[in-house]
């Protein structure tokens, strides 16, 4: 579901290191565990467990690798069957070490509950995965030097209240980037069809230098996913930290809203996903 970049732990990480508000005296270290779950309609769940730092540790490469939970029990029930998940090394995300199904897949309107258990800690939660809103229209608008910009159509249910998130990827890269604010809720447009124009997002939150547009030419995988309110509220309040976080005029305020019950923060949340593959002209 991410990439190395856009993991909740990386994100969070490169909050803690290059925030513009610094304290003089940082709070006492307080371990917390940081959970990035998810599950989608018709694949397995996948569970990735790390810890947090102290606010001054010196990042690299083997401080990273220390982060990582490998000896946890993580569990998925769908209330009629419970999957312990496999400890697994996997290249396409960050951290490289996951927890994965290899049973239990997510169906749509079911109901899935973690439990993940560690070193005497029990982290819980709980989601959903929601009906499935397709997309109506794909289709690229002319931009300057070759380049085409993304433009989506859907028509939002009425009777449900939903909420969206959108991804991209060019077809050979492994893994769906989140596009720029991909997180989208039905209340201004409830019931109604909605246009998106859509800026694709950045896949390396280390560097300035971002094009939101794709190439003439190029093939392009749209994800289209509709996400529980827990879902949304977390992915929102990360958002906002990162972009407050970004700048230096606004202080990053808000808490994140985690879904993640026991000393931990981050998320567990299903997809109602549909994949599209289409060539950018």
């Amino acid at each position: 579901m991410m990439n190395f970049c856009r993991s909740v732990f990386f994100v969070l990480l490169l909050l803690m290191a290059y925030s513009c508000k610094k304290p003089d005296k940082p709070a006492p270290y307080k371990p917390r565990f940081v959970v990035e779950g998810w599950i989608e309609k018709d694949d397995y769940p996948y569970v990735i467990v790390t810890h947090n730092l102290p606010f001054f540790t010196a990042i690299d490469s083997a401080q990273l690798a220390e982060v990582v939970i490998r000896y946890a029990k993580v569990t998925v029930s769908d209330g009629t069957e419970t999957e312990v998940l496999t400890g697994m090394t996997d290249k396409r995300y960050f951290p490289y070490f996951l927890y994965r199904g290899t049973s239990l897949k997510g169906v749509t309107g079911g109901n899935y509950k973690l439990t993940v258990t560690y070193a005497g800690n029990t982290l819980e939660a709980e989601t959903s995965i929601p009906k499935v809103t397709p997309l109506d229209s794909i289709w690229f608008v002319p931009r300057p030097k070759n380049n085409v910009q993304l433009n989506v159509r859907f028509k939002d249910a009425a009777a449900d209240k939903n909420y969206y998130r959108m991804y991209t990827k060019l077809e050979k890269a492994k893994v769906f980037t989140p596009t720029l604010l991909s997180n989208q809720n039905d209340q201004y447009f409830n019931g109604q069809e909605l246009q998106l124009q859509v800026n694709r997002g950045q896949d390396n939150n280390l560097t300035s230098k971002h094009d939101p547009y794709f190439m003439k030419g190029d093939t392009v995988m749209v994800k289209f996913s509709g996400i529980p309110q827990s879902g949304f509220e977390f992915w929102s309040s990360l958002q906002d930290e990162v972009l407050n976080g970004s700048n230096p005029l606004v202080g990053s305020t808000k808490a994140l809203k985690t879904n993640i019950k026991g000393p931990g923060v981050g998320i567990w949340c299903g997809y109602a996903s549909t994949i599209y593959r289409v060539i950018a002209q």
